[in-house]
Parts: C-alpha cells; structure tokens; sequence
C-alpha cells in the first residue's frame, strides 16, 4: 500500500475541538455503489508522549474506505471522519517500600472531525471486475490518503493538511487480481468437470490454468480426496476436465469439486483466486455413464 499524503506535525496546531469523547467505530457511507464499503482501524500503538502529563497519549483513528467500480462516478461523496485522543495520567501512591507505587489510568481527551472526500480526475477505463479502492484516515488532527487496491498508480493532485477534500489522477496501468468468481464450475453424474469463463473475450490470447480437487461427499466426517490435478488452456467462454478416472469411484455416492483458477498473461495479477467449489452430484452407474 502506498501511502499518497501522510501530513507533518509542523503544520497547524489543531482543528477545533469537542469536549465530549466519541467512541472510535465504524463508518460507511451507502450511496450508490459508489462506496464499497467502510471500517475504522485503530492502531492503539500509536503513541505521543506529551509533556504536559506524566504519562502519555495515544490516538484512536478513524478510517473510510472509498471504492469506485467501472461504471461509478468519478467523486464519492462528503463524509465524516472523528478520531478520539486518549491521555494517560500517572500519580505516585503510598510508600514504595509498604507497597505503595506508580498508579496510571487513562482518560479520553481531544476528539478530532473532519470531513473528506475522494475525487478521481481524467479517469480511466477499468475492467469490468476492477476497482479503484483508496482508505482515508483522520489520525488526531492529521489526515491521510493512501490506495487500497487500485487499477492505476495514482498521484495525488490536491488535498490534505486539514482539506480532506482529496483529488488524484492515474498513471500507469496496474495489474490487479482475477475476478474470483470470474471462472465457475459444474460436475455432472458422469464426472464431467466443466467451466464457463465469464471474462474469457477480455484475456484473449493468454492461458488460464485450472488447479481441481475431486472430493467425495462423507456426511458428518471429513470427506476425502478422491483425485487432483491441474491443467492449462488458451482463455475460452468454457473448459472441460474428464475426473471419471481421477479415482476409486462409488455409483450413487455424492461428489464435488473444489478448485481454483489463475490467469497467465498481463491483463491481471498470476495470482490464485479464492477457491471454490461445485455443487455436490450424485455419481451415476457406469450403464447410466455411457449412455
């Protein structure tokens, strides 16, 4: 992940303040689909000793992750971002040497607002199963941008210090992972192991491999490997595997298939896709087979 704008401390001396602690949480913002989705992280190791108390302080951020699709707009909207301080203090207690000591507790402090936003300028064409998916972080009175998973090396052209209102443009093309569910496969009774690639016109000219587990139906106990394997192809709208010899087979028993797909070329990442598996079939008698 790299990080677009991170601010400096030498910059202003704080945004205006709320008297009243909020607790740190989650936040999404459901406007269209322009929006994936939201979450707050918070990283509790992030400590500024101050010499104002005895002991310490840390601060709660609050994180939105904005995510634009293919055919979203190019600018989400105007969200709210607030990030809690939280200060220890620190008091000497009794005699140390009849038990007494340090004693330390923590109290809420500042609590930081901003607004924010994410704009993409002169935006460029994605794939259909691409997105562009950036986090914006209040972390006391600093705000930060920094990109997620995007189909393009972004740079940032405006926004930051206490403008959260953030403007970037794409550079270069980026490869990201294959659709996971791009790929999706179906055993039949006689253990035909097809596949219908949904995307397959878009990697015209490069190869897909296959990695496949045959796996028999055991309820209520681990089901076993029957058979596996891979195999590779030229990308096409569908594929096929013949499992009827990948292992001792049982007429009437429930099979299944678990796999998972990789694209080989430039179009995305050669990375494995999540796996997946088939619907579990029934295996038909070999008469019934051949027919």
């Amino acid at each position: 992940m790299k990080t677009l704008l991170a601010l400096s401390a030498l910059l202003l001396a704080a945004p205006a303040l709320a008297e009243t602690p909020a607790v740190n949480f989650d936040q999404g913002i459901d406007a269209s689909a322009i929006l994936a989705g939201a979450k707050a992280a918070a990283k509790k190791d992030a400590t500024v000793v101050s010499a104002m108390y005895p002991g310490g302080r840390r601060t709660l951020p609050d994180c939105v992750s904005v995510s634009f699709g293919a055919n979203d707009p190019a600018a989400s909207p105007t969200f709210e971002l607030r990030s809690t301080e939280y200060v220890e203090e620190c008091y000497q207690t009794g005699d140390p040497r009849h038990g007494g000591g340090r004693q330390c507790y923590e109290r809420p402090g500042r609590t930081y607002h901003e607004r924010a936003s994410v704009t993409i300028r002169d935006r460029q064409p994605l794939l259909p199963w691409e997105r562009d998916t950036f986090r914006v972080c209040l972390d006391g009175p600093w705000l930060s941008i920094s990109e997620i998973e995007t189909a393009y090396d972004y740079r940032l052209i405006s926004g930051g210090n206490y403008n959260g209102a953030y403007v970037v443009a794409p550079g270069k093309k980026v490869a990201q992972r294959p659709d996971p569910v791009g790929v999706l496969g179906e055993l039949d009774s006689a253990m035909a192991f097809t596949l219908k690639d949904r995307w397959a016109s878009y990697y015209a000219g490069e190869r897909i491999e296959i990695k496949w587990t045959l796996k028999k139906d055991v309820p209520n106990w681990f089901d076993p490997v029957i058979g596996e394997g891979s195999f590779s192809a030229d990308a096409a709208p569908s594929y096929a595997a013949d499992l009827s010899k990948a292992g001792k087979l049982e007429s009437g028993k429930s099979y299944y298939v678990e796999y998972s797909i990789r694209r080989l070329g430039k179009v995305s990442k050669d990375t494995w896709t999540k796996t997946l598996e088939t619907p579990k079939v029934s295996r038909a008698s070999l008469d019934l087979a051949l027919r």
